[in-house]
């Protein structure tokens, strides 16, 4: 069976056995069959699966998407030797020694077709094809917190101050032991957005550092406060609807 080489800056963290009869789910929740710590990497990120003699990769509309030898893809068959990116970690995809690798004519009429021999393929295809004809309609860029619990709920950046804490008056209510009344505060200045600790035992975390006092967050921060965790990041609002991609 081809194998997955996971690295990050050069250093080889797993090896992974590809199975024909079975998906691989990749991203940085719990649930994927891969489970990958970069906040760079959506919660269900992408997927792997065979058809035939090949492994095909689809993007799962991933925020910062899916790349094969530095070219954004959508869904594509994997050849010997190609490197997935996805964050700051690579996937290295080969065929054992002995294997039977299919042909470069079979393999380039494939990717000419970009698996559209199957329905399944077809569904997946259309709809991120979908989702980016509407990056033509955008109207602004917001910030959002998402809850990073597979719910793919999200909370708006909008009006400030935001309060995140154990009150019901707070904007998002958190739970958990040592958690404040509000447990932090995010602020926003000209282009910055800004979290500050405030009440209670358990202080808020930045990418798994304690916040003492204020930090400006970065797109794909990750923030922990007690038992909840989000991801600070910028999301696309559309002018024919008006919903949010």
């Amino acid at each position: 069976m081809p194998v997955l080489i996971l690295k990050s800056k050069n250093a080889v963290i797993e090896r992974i056995s590809l199975d024909h009869h079975k998906r691989l789910d990749i991203g940085v929740l719990a649930d994927n069959d891969l489970v990958i710590d970069d906040p760079a990497i959506s919660g269900h990120h992408a997927e792997i699966e065979a058809e035939g003699d090949h492994f095909y990769i689809t993007d799962r509309q991933s925020r910062n998407g899916t790349f094969i030898n530095d070219e954004l893809i959508i869904s594509r068959p994997l050849k010997q030797g190609d490197v997935i990116s996805m964050g700051e970690h690579i996937l290295e995809f080969s065929y054992e020694e002995g294997e039977i690798v299919p042909s470069d004519t079979k393999m380039l009429n494939v990717r000419m077709t970009m698996a559209l021999d199957t329905e399944q393929h077809r569904s997946k295809l259309a709809h991120s094809v979908s989702r980016l004809a509407d990056e033509s309609n955008r109207k602004k860029t917001i910030a959002v917190l998402s809850y990073m619990d597979g719910s793919n709920d999200s909370f708006p950046l909008e009006t400030f101050p935001v309060r995140l804490g154990k009150a019901v008056a707070n904007d998002i209510q958190i739970k958990g032991f040592g958690v404040g009344k509000t447990a932090a505060v995010i602020n926003r200045k000209k282009d910055e957005y800004r979290l500050a600790a405030a009440e209670g035992l358990s202080k808020p975390k930045v990418n798994y550092q304690t916040v003492k006092n204020e930090v400006t967050l970065q797109e794909f921060d990750v923030i922990e406060i007690g038992s909840s965790q989000f991801q600070f990041h910028f999301q696309s609002v559309y002018s024919d609807d008006g919903d949010s991609a």
